[in-house]
């Protein structure tokens, strides 16, 4: 993930703030707005940021001021502890032209893009569905997403699957505020739906293996399955 992160930084190093950003008076600050342009980058704080990044483009700066400050933006949204809205963050990605960047900087952002996602199924005891559904609404398909998720009783990755079925009618709404085009939100919630069920043997053994030992988390293993034994092929 770091390797990652620095490929991001290196990647956007071209961008640079040569003047202060412009700025909505009757919202930014001249202070909070000085801030952004005398800190550097790698110093900017969340608390620093977090308002930037839900005013970015629309009230505070351009989108190459945004460019500047994205790999620090990642960085800080990837950490566990962060309070950056993941959903204004995705939508503000694609508000800078995602679409239109050179080829190596995408490449650049969907591999960190890939290792955060597969770090937070593996190593966070939570599951993000803001998370999935901005990934997918950036990457473009779920497909790559799924593979990276390897369920194992060894990590997080089992029980972040059994979350996600506990909130599994919440996806599809995020889904829908993520991503445009109903198609890509079709075609994801299949694939999505498909992967579910495949995981329906691991999801008995992990019940067997939980119940002498966690009854309550057998319980909610039941549950998930119950879910995914319903869900369409």
């Amino acid at each position: 993930m770091h390797a990652a992160l620095e490929q991001v930084y290196r990647r956007f190093a071209r961008y640079r703030l040569r003047q202060p950003l412009e700025a909505c008076p009757c919202c930014i600050t001249p202070a909070e707005n000085a801030l952004l342009w005398t800190v550097p980058l790698r110093q900017l704080s969340e608390e620093q940021l977090r308002r930037y990044a839900f005013k970015a483009m629309t009230t505070w700066g351009s989108a190459e001021d945004f460019r500047y400050f994205l790999p620090r933006l990642l960085h800080l949204a990837s950490q566990p502890a962060s309070k950056i809205d993941k959903e204004v963050f995705f939508g503000k990605i694609g508000l800078a032209g995602w679409a239109t960047w050179p080829p190596p900087n995408q490449e650049a952002v969907r591999t960190f893009l890939l290792a955060w996602w597969q770090h937070h199924i593996r190593k966070e005891d939570f599951f993000e569905q803001e998370l999935l559904s901005g990934l997918v609404a950036l990457v473009g398909n779920l497909a790559p997403l799924l593979a990276a998720w390897q369920i194992s009783f060894a990590d997080r990755s089992f029980s972040n699957l059994v979350s996600l079925l506990e909130y599994f009618d919440d996806f599809v709404p995020a889904l829908r505020r993520s991503l445009p085009q109903a198609d890509l939100v079709a075609a994801s919630s299949k694939q999505l739906n498909q992967w579910l069920v495949a995981q329906l043997p691991i999801l008995e053994q992990g019940f067997f293996q939980y119940i002498s030992t966690d009854s309550d988390f057998a319980a909610r293993i039941s549950r998930a399955h119950t879910v995914a034994s319903l869900l369409p092929a």
